[in-house]
């Protein structure tokens, strides 16, 4: 389930290998060299795509608040399968940790449509899962009591959400190329392709991250994941849609009644599964 959270607004994002600046010319007095030590100038992709990185850094230090919907769609390649699932998102910065809440309220699966309602709410150290079709909650704590989260850490966060990552951590992580427009892409976006280097937190899990990045808020509107088997061929396609995300989305103030579970949720079996203890050592005998 934490994949469904992942991609549905609470997903990792990728970043960048770019090369670094080069280093400053000689004077003219300078004694010439046979090798040159400097680096090769950023191409004018690098540079762009270094820009963009800085614009989503700088944004989601801007973030107190997001409010907005979601369109959640996983197509199976092996089981020739697909589902979209439609609800909402919100997020509030608040301490020790930052709260998210999300709603879905209907999906579409062959043909059929489901208006059995799912959430899922993530406050201080409990994640929280509901649904409406079978009537029960589970709640799982996911760090300790007293103990914070940084949601915007690549290497530590449980679900990192989709702003907020510093430059330098996306640089160790990810490789990406900045992709040309197609017909179909949201309009006024940056495309960048996202490959996630050996050895990373997603690598194992995913070929390809691609994120659609708009120019006006510096936010990604869709989010495409490439999941791959155990043999690396292609499994799924995990697309998050943000039909409605503009600037009003954003520091509206989101009240803090808003990331509750609804009242009839109260009804359900609720199952709690507690972070487990790590195992201590047996001390040995003389």
């Amino acid at each position: 389930m934490l994949q469904l959270i992942l991609m549905a607004g609470i997903v990792v994002f990728a970043g960048v290998a770019i090369p670094p600046a080069s280093a400053p010319a000689s004077s003219p007095t300078s004694r010439p060299t046979t090798h040159s030590t400097s680096q090769p100038a950023p191409s004018e992709s690098d540079v762009q795509i270094r820009s963009i990185l800085e614009r989503m850094e700088a944004m989601g230090d801007r973030v107190g608040d997001l409010r907005c919907r979601v369109e959640y769609t996983v197509e199976d390649l092996i089981g020739l399968s697909e589902f979209t699932k439609f609800g909402q998102i919100l997020y509030k910065r608040t301490q020790p940790n930052a709260t998210f809440f999300i709603t879905f309220d209907k999906m579409h699966e062959g043909g059929i449509v489901s208006r059995k309602k799912e959430w899922y709410l993530f406050e201080d150290r409990w994640l929280s899962e509901a649904k409406e079709v079978s009537k029960t909650v589970i709640r799982r704590e996911v760090i300790g009591k007293g103990e914070t989260v940084d949601l915007f850490s690549l290497e530590r966060a449980p679900f990192p959400i989709p702003f907020g990552q510093r430059k330098d951590e996306i640089l160790r992580h990810f490789r990406v190329t900045l992709a040309g427009a197609e017909e179909g892409d949201p309009k006024n976006t940056d495309h960048l392709v996202c490959i996630p280097r050996p050895g990373s937190r997603l690598a194992d899990t995913y070929s390809r991250l691609e994120f659609f990045v708009s120019r006006v808020l510096d936010l990604p509107v869709k989010i495409v994941a490439f999941e791959a088997d155990p043999d690396g061929e292609p499994a799924k396609i995990i697309t998050a849609l943000f039909p409605d995300l503009t600037s009003k989305s954003i520091n509206s103030g989101v009240s803090a009644e808003a990331f509750r579970l609804p009242a009839e949720t109260k009804k359900y079996q609720v199952v709690e599964e507690p972070l487990e203890e790590p195992v201590r050592p047996v001390p040995g005998h003389r």
